[in-house]
């Protein structure tokens, strides 16, 4: 997949992203909403190219259907993540700081590393820096991948769960719905009924 296609997929992702609302502000109360400026929230559209994803999907299936699949990880009300908070979480749920100043979570095939999904920051251009305080991060997978659907999302879901835990955060899925079983069950059907419905 082109890095052009895959800024295509990655600015659907901006459009979703685009009707989030954040608490900002650690001295407003709890019950504060305020909404973040568009301008301030992570969006690829296909003219933009500071954040090169590397995401491959596997040759075979290029004329297959696609499929972008997203978490977001939400810091709790009026707090924000920092970049240390963020590396450190990230090395101990098995992700890897890329020279895109993304973080990937690979397949090793001998010497070589497939991308398997990537974290960004929630606000854009959606990377992460040392000077970094954000209020949220976004797991995005896309399909057909380096792993059937299903393998991919018992990879993905783990991690954000364990991100969710260090940082003390929030899991949502791309709806901002909290995840219940059922949620879960209904997420792992529709990985299946994806994969089935490849060529």
């Amino acid at each position: 997949m082109s890095a052009f296609e895959l800024r295509i997929i990655i600015g659907a992702v901006g459009l979703i992203i685009l009707g989030l609302m954040y608490y900002f502000g650690s001295k407003k109360p709890s019950h504060t909403r305020t909404e973040i400026n568009d301008d301030e929230l992570f969006q690829i559209e296909p003219e933009i190219n500071d954040v090169e994803v590397k995401i491959e999907t596997k040759p075979d299936r290029h004329t297959g259907e696609r499929k972008i699949v997203t978490l977001f990880l939400h810091a709790k009300d009026g707090l924000q993540f920092d970049w240390h908070q963020i590396k450190d979480a990230a090395a101990k749920a098995g992700l890897e700081y890329g020279d895109d100043h993304l973080f990937y979570r690979y397949r090793r095939v001998g010497s070589d590393k497939r991308a398997l999904f990537l974290v960004a920051n929630m606000l854009k251009p959606g990377v992460f820096n040392p000077d970094l305080r954000t209020t949220g991060l976004v797991f995005i997978m896309t399909l057909p991948g380096e792993m059937n659907a299903l393998d991919l999302w018992d990879t993905m879901f783990p991690v954000a769960k364990r991100m969710e835990e260090l940082l003390d955060g929030s899991l949502t899925d791309e709806n901002h719905s909290a995840f219940s079983r059922q949620r879960i069950a209904s997420m792992r059907e529709e990985m299946r009924n994806f994969e089935n419905s490849l060529p």
